[in-house]
């Protein structure tokens, strides 16, 4: 086993994966590359009537919707960032991926076109809502990838 993609949310239960997969890579001498999959997109202003604020020009919504994608990407590299040290600290060279769309089918995707010999993912995230929807995503994961997955606990 060479190469490991962990997939981390941001959740306890992902940091705990995250730990276990850099054990594992260190035990292995594997590659390691960190992803982030998140679903948010940037909005188009609307007024309290729930319409586009027509008074903004073109290119100022432009700016504004270019400003948003940079937040959002910026709070989500955090996230690779902070799972990155339990790698850095072990000696692990890594990369960091961060996608937007459905995490289970980037991640199958992404594991699949780059070859990799193992997924490891956690079994659930923070809260009762990202419990389920989590659990819906390492389930989905599971069925679909095309390489074998390990789920943390």
């Amino acid at each position: 086993m060479k190469k490991i993609l962990v997939a981390v949310d941001g959740s306890k239960s992902a940091q705990r994966a995250a730990q276990k997969a850099a054990e594992l890579a260190e035990d292995l001498k594997a590659e390691v590359t960190l992803i982030h999959v998140y679903t948010e997109s940037a909005q188009i202003p609307v007024n309290q009537f729930n319409e586009v604020a027509s008074y903004l020009s073109a290119e100022t919504l432009e700016s504004i919707m270019d400003q948003q994608e940079d937040t959002i990407r910026g709070k989500r590299q955090k996230i690779l960032d902070g799972d990155a040290e339990f790698f850095e600290e072990k000696g692990i060279k890594l990369d960091k991926v961060l996608l937007q769309g459905d995490p289970a089918d980037e991640v199958c995707e992404y594991a699949e076109k780059n070859n990799f010999d193992l997924i490891v993912i956690a079994d659930k995230g923070h809260g009762k809502v990202e419990r389920f929807l989590l659990g819906s995503i390492s389930d989905k994961i599971v069925r679909h990838a095309k390489v074998s997955v390990m789920v943390v606990k």
